[in-house]
């Protein structure tokens, strides 16, 4: 190929959108612009005026003072016969457009609208840590360039389910407005012009969370995100895509697993580039972490304000039912593999799509450390994890649910008193304590029949630690206060493992302090 040298700025735009303009494998796209693939003549051609495209952009963005701004409102406007150039470029090497048969009017035209601008949603940006898709005022500026930018509008406003959607009208999108307000608690405003741009980026946040990236899975994405907007503008609860990545945990030759709580997905390089922030983090978690993509209740209501008790019960709960999710998966792993890994697996961060929405719902959440043995979830475990999750799901678990959370707190701060503090209050909320903690000793060692070495020892340290803790006179170290909450973890998940197994008629019973006590010997 050409040695022309590759300018800086177009590398840092990524390989992506010159895979694209050249329709070449994302590998080959990357030794392009190292200059170790070899270009036809043709290719050649167009990755130059790709580079002179770039370069006179650049060049007018510079001359107005705001480099980065310019650029991209400048980008979209790079058309030959209302087409963008990339797909123009894309068509001449034989790269397919895909066009969406449907009879439905507003689906048809979203779906072409995407296929259209999908090139830009490759390009990254130099200061941001998403996409072009996230800067979502040129985005809207974009649509509005398109030819089916009128058509488009007028099939949103006569859609019946979206129609209801906005109080007032006008002959300007960009006055064309509706008001809403949400299950989790948010108010919003969304206007007819950005209400496509709504409905595009988060289909690519949803594409890109799910791992495989195309045109075609991109338009295929975006009929499913107009299907959720219009359930929930028709009044409907919808289950919104949720995603959780977890850390010290990953599927070792597996790539994908369903399970009671949604699917687990290994991490790709791609998706670990576009929901994490560090590259460090990147190349850890494929070795480290899963990513859980399920469903959250969630509902909207146009005009006048939805009292709280006025939801329905799903949506109110979503939050609940999200956190109980998380407790069990944790649960699960920790339970499953008791004696191969003393590792805690815990969420790192939360991402809920809401197809409205133009903020986007990625959020980092307090997590526990990073371990140097992650558990390795493997087909030969597969067994294993279905029980666990089994007995999770089908007993009832209520009782207990403060030690699930505490157990997850506990060891995200292992070296504080609060730490120590939670692993021992997760302790004593196992066994429903109350007011007799000095009984718990007895129901451990009926809990654990014969295996009670070093268990006692613990409780004993642990009660001492709990009058230290409440009278002040805490003499530990970090050290100290590590190991002991440790052990309390261990002990606790110990405990856990046996309750289930063998006496799981108990896990919420009130008094079941006291039937513990009074189990036979040997009654496991």
């Amino acid at each position: 190929m050409s040695r022309e040298p590759v300018p800086a700025f177009v590398k840092a735009m990524g390989h992506r959108i010159v895979g694209y303009i050249l329709n070449i494998s994302e590998t080959e796209a990357r030794r392009v612009l190292s200059l170790e693939y070899r270009l036809s003549s043709q290719q050649r051609v167009t990755f130059s005026s790709y580079l002179e495209l770039c370069r006179h952009l650049r060049d007018d963005a510079l001359s107005q003072g705001d480099m980065e701004r310019s650029f991209f409102q400048r980008l979209p406007r790079a058309r030959q016969s209302d087409t963008h150039i990339f797909n123009v470029w894309h068509h001449q090497h034989n790269g397919k457009f895909i066009v969406p048969n449907s009879e439905d009017e507003l689906a048809y035209r979203l779906c072409i609208l995407a296929a259209e601008l999908y090139p830009l949603f490759l390009i990254k940006t130099p200061t941001k840590r998403h996409m072009f898709y996230r800067m979502s005022g040129h985005l809207s500026a974009t649509i509005v360039l398109t030819p089916e930018y009128k058509q488009l509008c007028h099939a949103f406003i006569s859609d019946p389910s979206f129609e209801r959607l906005f109080e007032e009208m006008s002959n300007d999108p960009f006055e064309t407005l509706g008001r809403y307000s949400d299950s989790q608690g948010h108010k919003s405003v969304i206007s007819l012009a950005s209400l496509p741009a709504a409905l595009l980026l988060n289909s690519y946040d949803l594409m890109r969370a799910r791992g495989p990236i195309s045109q075609r899975i991109f338009v295929s994405t975006v009929k499913e995100m107009l299907d959720t907007a219009r359930g929930l503008a028709d009044g409907e609860v919808a289950q919104i895509p949720l995603f959780v990545g977890f850390r010290n945990a990953s599927l070792g030759n597996l790539d994908e697993l369903a399970t009671k709580w949604g699917v687990w997905r290994r991490y790709s390089p791609a998706t670990a580039e576009y929901v994490l922030q560090t590259p460090k983090a990147m190349a850890k978690r494929k070795s480290t972490g899963f990513i859980l993509e399920s469903g959250m209740s969630y509902a909207i209501n146009v005009g006048e304000l939805v009292d709280d008790d006025d939801w329905p019960d799903e949506v109110m709960v979503a939050e609940e039912e999200r956190l109980s999710t998380e407790y069990n998966i944790s649960m699960c792993l920790a339970l499953c593999y008791l004696d191969a890994s003393k590792s805690f697996t815990a969420p790192e961060w939360v991402w809920t799509i809401d197809p409205f929405s133009l903020e986007g719902g990625h959020r980092l959440v307090d997590s526990v450390a990073e371990t140097d043995q992650p558990v390795v979830i493997e087909k030969s475990h597969l067994d294993d994890i279905e029980h666990w999750s089994l007995l999770l799901e089908d007993t009832d678990s209520t009782g207990i649910r403060l030690a699930f959370s505490r157990l997850v707190s506990a060891a995200q701060f292992p070296f504080a008193t609060d730490g120590l503090l939670d692993a021992m209050i997760a302790f004593r909320n196992i066994f429903a304590a109350g007011n007799h903690p000095e009984r718990i000793r007895d129901a451990v060692t009926k809990l654990l029949a014969g295996e009670t070495q070093g268990a006692l020892e613990t409780v004993d340290r642990l009660e001492q630690a709990w009058e230290a803790v409440f009278t002040g006179d805490v003499w530990y170290d970090k050290e100290e206060l590590n190991a002991l909450t440790q052990s309390c973890i261990n002990l606790c998940l110990v405990c856990l493992h046996h309750l289930y197994l063998k006496h799981r008629e108990l896990v919420s019973d009130p008094i079941r302090l006291e039937k513990l006590v009074t189990l036979p010997e040997n009654s496991g």
